[in-house]
């Protein structure tokens, strides 16, 4: 449903995007993943229409919407904003019907009509923005996003402004709304559990570029460097010593990592002796930072722990399985 080929923007002279690549088929959910200001959200307005200067092309469906003479095409885009962008002086089914401005007053009231009872919101309809609560304000969004029956959502951040269990409910629900109406939809987020919990695929954008597309556990299992493994979960680079005591093929343009919730330490003697340097109390576990002792090199390492085992007025060990050691790019 919409591909986007080498797409190229800049502001004046400075580039903010380039060489972007990625296609988003029906009823799939594809996120783009980056740090705050990577260009993630003006990718979004670009296949939305809303910043028309780029390099590249965008098509949606069979029409490469990016060309001139069909700029103003109705590109069935729903776009659900961070901050919701709902009218403060216009009420609940006034903001829906916003959107159908091209419809009968008859088929307008019809459609929101539906769309309050699609979205649980019919008590609420003649409620004032600022008298509902963030979740209630967020499906009056993606009900005026859905209003024109749109083939693809671009949503901007959109669990933002919700409590954590909120977020979960409300990201579930999201998730099969899309699926039920077989829609392509764009996630924006710098989220790593919201992407991998509600993605199809995920796209890492960093450095201009989007380094790595994938399938969602692919590119959690299979990261292309070290930039794509430590954003989507927490790793350790280990050092030579260990790389070399455990026999890992490596070259120098590579490292070795490991996941910090996969590195253990106790008082059984391994290969690896470690001190405490730190530790802070989590609540179900501790962050803790350790050295691992060497004559030649000492090299901090984070864990994971919930220390229950471990008497720390004892010699410490670090525990690692090679099967949970990854080889890859710098």
């Amino acid at each position: 449903m919409v591909n986007v080929n080498n797409l190229g923007i800049k502001f004046n002279d400075t580039k903010i995007l380039e060489d972007i690549n990625f296609s988003v088929q029906n009823g799939e959910i594809v996120t783009l993943l980056g740090q705050s200001g990577c260009g993630k959200t003006t990718i979004l307005r670009t296949i939305a229409g809303l910043q028309r200067e780029h390099e590249g092309n965008i098509c949606i469906g069979d029409v490469c919407v990016s060309s001139e003479d069909v700029y103003e095409q109705d590109r069935e885009v729903g776009y659900i904003f961070q901050d919701y962008a709902l009218f403060p002086h216009l009420n609940v089914e006034e903001n829906i019907s916003f959107a159908l401005d091209k419809l009968s007053r008859k088929d307008r009231n019809k459609r929101v009509d539906e769309l309050l009872e699609q979205f649980d919101i019919i008590p609420h309809r003649k409620k004032q923005i600022h008298q509902l609560s963030g979740g209630q304000q967020q499906r009056v969004a993606i009900a005026r996003a859905m209003a024109n029956k749109p083939k693809i959502l671009l949503l901007d951040e959109p669990f933002a402004n919700l409590d954590s269990q909120l977020r979960y409910k409300t990201k579930m629900w999201l998730k099969n709304l899309i699926k039920k109406y077989d829609l392509a939809a764009i996630l924006v987020t710098h989220d790593k559990k919201e992407a991998l919990s509600i993605s199809d695929k995920i796209g890492i954008i960093h450095d201009k570029k989007l380094v790595q597309f994938d399938k969602t556990k692919t590119i959690y299992n299979e990261p292309i460097n070290y930039y794509v493994a430590n954003f989507l979960s927490e790793v350790n680079i280990l050092p030579i010593e260990v790389i070399n005591t455990l026999k890992l093929q490596w070259t120098s343009e590579k490292i070795a990592i490991i996941e910090i919730s996969k590195c253990h330490i106790s008082n059984y003697t391994s290969s690896f002796e470690v001190e405490i340097i730190d530790k802070a109390f989590c609540g179900e576990y501790y962050e803790v930072l350790v050295n691992i002792k060497s004559e030649e090199e000492n090299k901090s390492i984070m864990i994971k722990s919930p220390l229950n085992n471990v008497d720390i007025e004892k010699k410490i060990y670090l525990h690692l399985k090679e099967e949970d050691i990854r080889i890859i790019l710098k």
